[in-house]
């Protein structure tokens, strides 16, 4: 639990995760760019010209590439990310880059000079622009009991801390965010959220305004509501101080039932073992503590909501603070028998923590029985190397009489193993995945092959789709029937992962039963993986019910506060039609984890998919 919830504040702090990130050259030649029709113009000698080329070569190539990497927001990623473009066309660059353009009817071209500067400069001018989108409306002054927990502040109501915003800055800040939900949030109605009334209890309370780090405490709270797990606020950097992060309990916190348990970080014992369960904290109740914790938790499966509920209850001094009750360096633990209570002392401190024995990168092994065994539980690793390993593996488990493939706990990443692996286990072209993009379709410029491709997915006129991939498609739609549909002003036509049959790296049929191991651990990339392989001819998932999540979230930061918010662009859904949001992938057999499963000791899921294999 520790190292997700340090991994998970890891990546909250960073801005982009583009596989173009690795590049280190980053000066662009332009600090500012304003678009005309849709054609980008620059700055020269303080006036503005009409851009025509880069390098020879004309910046309609530019833009494709934009539209590429940032379908619903080209205009953001040709300014922003020039310099990856110019890398992904393999651009030697120097000091300056020649650049045409159009003044007073004549084309006229000049060195441009390179600068790291620029990419700053250029953010905060398209910053600028965009925070004047907002919706300015009347807000209601009063806050309702029901959004009270909106208000939720930590610095309080005088404006004594450096980051304060004042009230004209935080409302601004509001109308900003609700305009970007109206225009540009794919989950928007999910849940039936009201998201207005939401808004208008924040800005209710904001008085003589509001620290930062109350704000995107408040926001964080807000989003939790839309049911979307991709979407959401940064916490790690304005919320949770480092001092605050780096102070954990000596045992990790489990939840079976309605009854929480102490385990030992070192091993798979209970920290107490007489008194197992761990009932109050400083004298705040578990069950509080887990209610404070639920609040930041998106609402999407009640098994996604309770496996991270848990993991919040790690930053224990932070939802003790939340609970009024302001802790030290130690604290007072409430463990019992069932009968009987005692308390102990504990120092919340750095303590070194075991990383379990059953979560694997990668894993491969052939059990009893002749059945193989392959175990990704990390992460959807898209690199050339883990991808060549599970075509070994498959190669090894040529001969096996079943296969068993385990990605619990895995929290996404790449679709990049579904491609890998579910070839081995069709005939035909099967569809994966079924989605739409948020667009403006009265402003956006339509990006050729479609909107969808870093998430290998294409609409039906895509040309590359072979005539036995389009017969899936057909198929598909005849029996497609979305549990949920949505706006076809708003959302662009829909996008289809078609996977085939192949011998590339030597990809065979495999032809055995196989069993999928599943948790609410699976999300994202991996709630892809799990609808997506079950498309194969003798698949069948086992375990828990998945997270269910596939935004494609963008992030946008707040005009005054700087705060990162990111809202999801994709409504997704699974190949039956059903949605991967608020819903997950069911499994085929329904298992729960039990205790002696969570604490390490056991694993049943696993040893019933041998015992069906092994049974054939």
């Amino acid at each position: 639990m520790r190292k997700i919830c340090i991994i998970f504040l890891t990546l909250l702090t960073i801005a982009v995760n583009f596989t173009y990130a690795q590049k280190r050259d980053k000066r662009t030649p332009f600090a500012k760019v304003e678009y005309r029709n849709n054609h980008p113009y620059i700055q020269y000698r303080g006036e503005w010209v009409k851009l025509l080329g880069i390098e020879g070569k004309p910046v309609s190539d530019y833009l494709e590439m934009a539209q590429q990497m940032e379908p619903a927001d080209w205009k953001f990623g040709f300014h922003r990310y020039l310099h990856y473009i110019m890398d992904e066309m393999k651009m030697e660059r120097g000091k300056t880059v020649e650049v045409s353009f159009e003044q007073d009817g004549r084309t006229i071209t000049r060195d441009f000079e390179l600068k790291k500067e620029n990419r700053d400069l250029a953010t905060k001018f398209h910053d600028r622009k965009i925070g004047e989108y907002r919706v300015e409306r009347k807000h209601s002054k009063r806050v309702p009991q029901k959004w009270k927990y909106l208000t939720t502040r930590l610095d309080g109501e005088e404006p004594t801390v450096k980051d304060w915003l004042s009230p004209e800055e935080a409302t601004h800040d509001l109308e900003h965010l609700e305009w970007q939900i109206v225009n540009n949030y794919s989950y928007a109605e999910l849940t039936g959220f009201d998201y207005k009334k939401g808004i208008d209890a924040i800005a209710a309370d904001l008085k003589e305004g509001i620290s930062k780090r109350d704000f995107a405490l408040q926001l964080k709270l807000f989003m939790a509501n839309f049911g979307d797990g991709h979407s959401r606020v940064s916490m790690g950097r304005y919320v949770i101080p480092k001092e605050e992060r780096n102070k954990w309990l000596p045992f990790d916190i489990i939840k079976h039932g309605e009854k929480f348990y102490g385990k030992d970080i070192s091993s798979n014992e209970f920290y107490s073992k007489e008194y197992k369960q761990v009932t109050a904290i400083n004298g705040v109740s578990m069950q509080q503590l887990y209610k404070i914790a639920e609040q930041f938790v998106p609402k999407t499966t009640p098994k996604f909501v309770e496996r991270n509920s848990v993991e919040y209850l790690f930053f224990i001094k932070f939802l003790l603070k939340l609970a009024g009750a302001e802790p030290s360096d130690s604290v007072t633990v409430t463990f019992s028998d069932g009968t009987k209570t005692r308390q102990e002392v504990v120092k919340l401190d750095r303590y070194k923590w075991n990383r379990p024995s059953n979560r694997y990168l990668f894993r491969k092994e052939v059990l009893d029985g002749n059945i193989g065994y392959l175990a990704m539980n990390e992460h959807m690793e898209s690199a050339d190397e883990f991808i060549d390993s599970l075509h070994h593996a498959m190669q090894d488990f040529r001969h096996t009489d079943g296969l068993i493939i385990d990605i619990r706990g895995n929290g996404g990443g790449s679709r990049a193993p579904l491609l890998a692996l579910l070839p081995y286990l069709v005939q035909k072209p099967v569809i994966a995945n079924v989605a739409r993009y948020r667009v403006d379709r009265e402003k956006d410029i339509h990006p050729k092959n479609g909107y969808l491709i870093q998430r290998y997915s294409w609409p039906e006129n895509y040309a590359g789709y072979t005539p036995e991939e389009r017969a899936a498609i057909a198929h598909c739609k005849q029996s497609f029937e979305p549990v949920r549909r949505v706006s076809d002003r708003k959302f662009s036509q829909y996008h289809y992962m078609v996977v085939s049959p192949t011998t590339d790296k030597g990809t065979y049929y495999y032809g055995k039963p196989v069993i999928v191991l599943v948790d609410s651990g699976c999300f994202s990339a991996s709630d892809i993986f799990a609808a997506g392989i079950r498309q194969g001819d003798q698949v069948r998932l086992l375990g828990v019910t998945t997270g269910g999540g596939s935004g494609f979230s963008k992030s946008r930061r707040l005009p005054n506060s700087r705060i990162k918010v990111k809202l999801s662009r994709m409504f997704s859904y699974q190949p039956d039609g059903q949605l991967y949001d608020g819903h997950g992938v069911i499994p085929d057999i329904p298992m729960d984890y039990t205790l002696e499963d969570q604490m390490g000791a056991t694993d049943s899921q696993l040893e019933k998919a041998c015992s069906i294999l092994r049974g054939k």
